[in-house]
Order: structure tokens, then C-alpha cells, then sequence
């Protein structure tokens, strides 16, 4: 989700992203909740805050677009925000100050997480515990990210198209400077209250998966 402005490295989405007023009102509900859907028609998202009011369907052919893509840009460069697909297999903005629970609940190999994988997805999840970076796609790839087994960035090939890439948690916490992961249950709790203050509770994994 990166743009190229071509003028001094500086991304096009920071300049014109980050002065939207919108970018502003999703670092404010960011910092109060720690989450916020990236789209969702029903509960707070950074696509209803973009267009002022929820978008039906997909956000890309909406008016505001463009400008819904320039501020999820902005924001993932600005570097207190990760995308995860956390709440209701949807893609979560997530805030730093969650960031020790949701590694917390990453590294934690819960029963919820390992119940189900199948014999492709755990050999790729050794690959990138092994190698601490993997490229992949597909099902056994959709499986750990949404498992919260692995953190999925989009990165630029060398032919300057995009790639998935699976990141262990571990090199995600020495790249970002993450502290020290919670206790499972203490991190569970703490991403708990940050989705009970957007309505999405039930849209936790571990949520779904018990029910």
C-alpha cells in the first residue's frame, strides 16, 4: 500500500495523506482505542472516516478512493500503525501502544492458532520462523497471517511489483523496537478492551474460533 512521489524518496501518500483531516481523526481514534478497521460498514473504519460516511461494498471504485488509499498510506508510514487482519479476518490498523499484546498473542502458539493448520502451512511457518523472512501467497499464507502466526507486509519486488512477505514476530519486534512482548493472557486482555471499544469483541480470533 505504497506510492512513490519521486521527489526525494518521500512517499506521495505522506505529503497528501498526512494533510488530510481524516489522517488526523484516525490517529485520534487510534490512540483512544488502539484499533480501527481499515474498512467495515457497521463499525468505525478509516474508509468511513476518509468518505464521512460508510462505503457499501469495495472502497476502491468509491469517490474517495484515492484519498482513502493516500491516508492508509500515509498512516503505515507514519510508523505507530501495523495492518493486521485481526478483527473478523478483516484488515486492523493497530497502534503501537497494542503492539506488546498482539506479539504477545502472535508468539503465544495457542491451541486456537495450531488447531487446523494443515501439514503446507506449519512447514511455511518453520520456513519463516527458520529464516525470519519468507515471500509467499496462497491459502497456507492467508492461514498464519489470520492465525496471527505472522505478520504479512506488502513489499516491492525488484521488477517493481508487490509481494506478500511473512514476517516472523520476532523480527518484527527488533525492527520495530517493540518491548518486551505480553503474557498471553495479559495481551488478550489488553486487545479484548481495545475491540470491546469499537464494538468488535466477538471478531477477535480466538473469539471466533470458540464460537
Amino acid at each position: 500500500m505504497r506510492l512513490s512521489s519521486g521527489r526525494s524518496g518521500i512517499p506521495a501518500a505522506m505529503e497528501s495523506g498526512a494533510a488530510d483531516p481524516s489522517f488526523r481523526q484516525a490517529l485520534d481514534a487510534l490512540e483512544a482505542a488502539g484499533l480501527l478497521f481499515l474498512h467495515d460498514t457497521r463499525r468505525s473504519s478509516l474508509t468511513a472516516l476518509v468518505a464521512g460516511v460508510p462505503i457499501r461494498g469495495s472502497w476502491w471504485g468509491h469517490p474517495a478512493g484515492k484519498r482513502i488509499f493516500q491516508v492508509a498510506n500515509a498512516l503505515e508510514d507514519q510508523g505507530d500503525i501495523l495492518f493486521v487482519p485481526l478483527l473478523s479476518a478483516k484488515v486492523t490498523l493497530v497502534h503501537r501502544r497494542l503492539w506488546p499484546a498482539l506479539l504477545g498473542v502472535g508468539m503465544s502458539r495457542a491451541p486456537w492458532q495450531m488447531s487446523g493448520l494443515e501439514a503446507r502451512a506449519r512447514k511455511l511457518l518453520e520456513d519463516v520462523e527458520r529464516d525470519g523472512r519468507v515471500r509467499a501467497t496462497g491459502p497456507s499464507s492467508k492461514a498464519l497471517a489470520r492465525a496471527l502466526l505472522v505478520h504479512a507486509e506488502q513489499v516491492h519486488t525488484d521488477r517493481g511489483s508487490h509481494a506478500t512477505e511473512l514476517v516472523a514476530w520476532r523480527v518484527v519486534q527488533q525492527a520495530k523496537v517493540v518491548p518486551p512482548p505480553l503474557e498471553p493472557d495479559a495481551a488478550r486482555e489488553a486487545l479484548e478492551a481495545g475491540a470491546a471499544a469499537i464494538g468488535a469483541l466477538a471478531g477477535l480470533p480466538w473469539k471466533r474460533k470458540a464460537g
